[in-house]
């Protein structure tokens, strides 16, 4: 049997199926029910605070981060995201103390944190090294990537992550010394 219907202004053929299964009554009450919140109760349902829904339904509240592991090559892309900004707020400040100290403010206090202490001045250079050296070498192996998607297993990715952590850490601890 075909149907015309009209839909968006166009004629279309409808063909209704002579049979149609039917989902015993027995197992109706296995599925559950579809909830629809009327306006009232979707804003009552959202000033209640998700611990004390998931008290009322008898179901743990699921721990989630405070129980899972991330994987090194989750830290390491988080980390470069984490330097690319530091990077970013740094060269950002510099300007500022450049603008409103007046021209040579910025080498006058790079020169005053370098002769206040070898070792307030070696935290200083490590702070500016590492996310230098991080960032540029995370930006490398994201290049080798792109061009070598081969290289994309998961025992490469976790050797790269640990690789990118420490030779950042060797090459910042080098140019610290320097």
């Amino acid at each position: 049997m075909v149907r015309s219907a009209v839909r968006a202004g166009h004629p279309t053929a409808v063909t209704s199926c002579p049979t149609v299964s039917v989902i015993p009554s027995s197992t109706v009450g296995a599925f559950r029910t579809m909830t629809i919140l009327s306006k009232e109760s979707g804003e009552e349902f959202k000033k209640q605070n998700y611990s004390s829904r998931m008290a009322k339904t008898s179901r743990p509240v699921s721990p989630h981060v405070t129980i899972y592991s991330f994987p090194i090559a989750a830290l390491t892309s988080i980390t470069t995201r984490v330097t690319g900004c530091a990077l970013s707020f740094g060269c950002a400040g510099l300007g500022v103390v450049e603008i409103f100290g007046g021209s040579g403010a910025a080498l006058s206090l790079m020169q005053d944190i370098g002769g206040s202490g070898a070792l307030l001045a070696a935290g200083a250079k490590f702070s500016v090294a590492f996310p230098l050296v991080y960032h540029y070498l995370g930006g490398l192996r994201h290049f080798v990537w792109d061009n070598k998607p081969d290289l994309l297993t998961n025992v490469d990715v976790e050797k790269a992550s640990y690789g990118l952590v420490g030779g950042s850490v060797v090459i910042s601890t080098i140019a610290m010394v320097l």
